[in-house]
């Protein structure tokens, strides 16, 4: 069994689903108390290798598949999508290779509209750091 690093709520969609939301969706965000634009919510664990998310649509990936890490806003995930237009969250944007493309994230959104967005991408940099 692989050692747990950490883990949480998450709320994230891909690349695909933020690009075709519709416009009921971006003036949701900011009338709503769903939080930023998101598809899927569930949990979100990180080990020492992997990344694994249990929701409606599960996914799993191998940190070695793992592209890019970013944190913030793009072309693709404006602040626009945010409620007070990202002033407490940002997105976790993880490219993933194996066919998975961009993720969207946002891990332990709480009503006050902030992430532990910072906690994890550190977190991820750290581990991908002791493997290369």
């Amino acid at each position: 069994m692989e050692n747990i690093l950490l883990s949480g709520k998450v709320k994230w969609s891909t690349e695909d689903e933020v690009l075709n939301r519709n416009t009921m969706d971006q003036v949701g965000v900011h009338v709503s108390g769903v939080g930023p634009f998101h598809c899927h919510s569930g949990e979100i664990t990180l080990t020492e290798k992997a990344i694994y998310i249990d929701a409606d649509v599960d996914l799993s990936f191998n940190l070695g598949d793992l592209e890019q890490l970013f944190l913030g806003f793009d072309e693709v995930f404006p602040r626009t999508l945010v409620k007070n237009f990202g002033m407490t969250a940002q997105p976790l944007r993880l490219q993933v290779g194996a066919g998975v493309g961009f993720l969207y994230l946002f891990i332990d959104y709480n009503m006050m509209s902030f992430t532990n967005n910072k906690l994890w991408f550190n977190a991820i940099k750290s581990v991908l750091a002791e493997v290369e």
